[in-house]
């Protein structure tokens, strides 16, 4: 499937404009204002591959062509502006609700930007952090969501959660059907406040599994819908972990993308309202994370102090189910990327050492990922054989899982490795050339 990987291209496409068709556009722009452009399809082809950013004239020139007031240039910046992102909703429950409707929508998406602009991302975080849940003050007419039925769609829930973690790819499916159940139920106003409470944390749970199926198979728009899904469904719950979680799954796929600053704003307002010490160390580690990539060494060792900190303070009977997982290897093995990021590769290889070592045998994306890592301090230490023997093993972990992003972090990798003559990276080439191909 042809994928839109900027806003302009997505914008193009539905107004059915070629590149030499924008730049005509703009052209005749400038000349109704007087003025000479040299925009063409080359150019064009620049800004959506991020290669260059328009000129102050030129955005003039393209919002006037798609209606845009130049105000907004000025507040969202480029290419926040164009009008291809959406707009987060109210944490109200009509707000909500029509989040949650979104996920239910079957529609051929070819965009592959994300769908929240910079501006937006952190927005709704600010937004989540100050704003407390209105409460369903009164029954929602007709007859109620049961008892016996709630109960069975927590249960299935996390017995969901549970797989999802695991190389099942017919789970997706699974998770799919029971969230569309679940806004269904919560669409039809029929139950009491507290089992509204009980419904939109299951919707919050699901659509959270759901967004990690998608992001792990590089979907990041649909990830990124069902992750904004979570945060609102976890507001109606009032569950204040489950909603900071996902923000901070936002902030992570922004870091993936090369959105750290996004990142570290978005996490700042995510840390406010949490309630438990496992969730605020796993939002110390993606804050970390970020930090890293900013080339900001005392915010990264800042952020794994208190992720330490807070790991030490865990009491397992108070921690939810979303950040039951959280351990010491995560903190490890994240903070092994973060020395990369730094120029640190001892310190990275013997951080992520330790986290692989203490990692579950069960999480097998992660380990993809964190072999990678591994893989990738070799080089820096100009060992070839180890490092071919880890991006070997993360490339047999990723295709195992299912992942299409390990698989893709691991082969890009690998692909850096096309000059290098050593015999051991000879052998991962065709390794990997062979392993992908079936």
């Amino acid at each position: 499937m042809d994928l839109d990987r900027h806003p302009l291209a997505h914008l193009r496409r539905q107004h059915h404009w070629s590149m030499n068709d924008l730049a005509s556009l703009i052209r005749a722009e400038a000349r109704r204002r007087g003025l000479r452009s040299g925009v063409d399809r080359n150019r064009i082809w620049l800004w959506e591959t991020g290669r260059t950013t328009p000129s102050e004239e030129s955005q003039s020139l393209l919002a006037d062509v798609l209606g845009i007031p130049d105000a907004d240039l000025r507040r969202l910046g480029w290419p926040g502006w164009l009008p291809a992102f959406e707009t987060p909703a109210l944490f109200s429950p009509s707000g909500s609700r029509a989040v949650l409707r979104e996920v239910q929508v079957t529609r051929m998406d070819r965009r592959s930007f994300l769908v929240l602009s910079s501006s937006a991302l952190v927005e709704m975080a600010a937004d989540w952090a100050r704003i407390e849940p209105r409460h369903l003050d009164q029954a929602l007419g007709g007859r109620s969501v049961d008892e016996e039925l709630l109960q069975w769609l927590e249960q299935r829930s996390g017995e969901l959660r549970a797989l999802a973690t695991g190389p099942h790819p017919q789970v997706s499916g699974l998770i799919d059907a029971h969230l569309n159940t679940t806004v269904d139920l919560i669409a039809q106003d029929r139950y009491t406040a507290a089992a509204g409470r009980r419904l939109h944390a299951v919707a919050a749970e699901l659509a959270h599994c759901a967004a990690w199926q998608r992001f792990d198979a590089d979907r990041h728009a649909d990830a990124q819908c069902h992750w904004q899904a979570a945060v609102h469904a976890a507001h109606q719950a009032g569950d204040r972990d489950l909603a900071a979680v996902a923000l901070s799954d936002l902030a992570y796929q922004a870091t993936w993308l090369s959105r750290p600053a996004d990142a570290v704003r978005a996490l700042g307002h995510a840390r406010s309202r949490t309630r438990t010490p496992a969730a605020r160390s796993l939002l110390d580690v993606r804050l970390a994370r970020a930090c890293a990539v900013l080339q900001d060494t005392q915010g990264t060792q800042r952020a794994l102090a208190s992720a330490e900190n807070e790991l030490e303070r865990i009491r397992p009977q108070e921690t939810p189910p979303v950040v039951s997982w959280m351990s010491m290897a995560d903190v490890n093995a994240d903070a092994g990327r973060c020395w990369l990021d730094l120029g640190d590769p001892d310190r990275a290889a013997a951080a992520i050492d330790a986290g692989l070592g203490e990692l579950q045998p069960r999480r097998s994306r992660t380990k993809a990922v964190f072999l990678t890592y591994r893989a990738e301090g070799a080089l820096h230490g100009r060992d070839a054989s180890a490092a071919a023997a880890d991006a070997r093993a993360a490339l047999d972990t990723a295709l195992e899982s299912g992942a299409a992003r390990c698989v893709d972090l691991v082969s890009s990798l690998i692909s850096r490795l096309d000059d290098r003559t050593e015999q051991p990276m000879v052998e991962l080439r065709e390794y990997a050339r062979e392993r992908l191909a079936t």
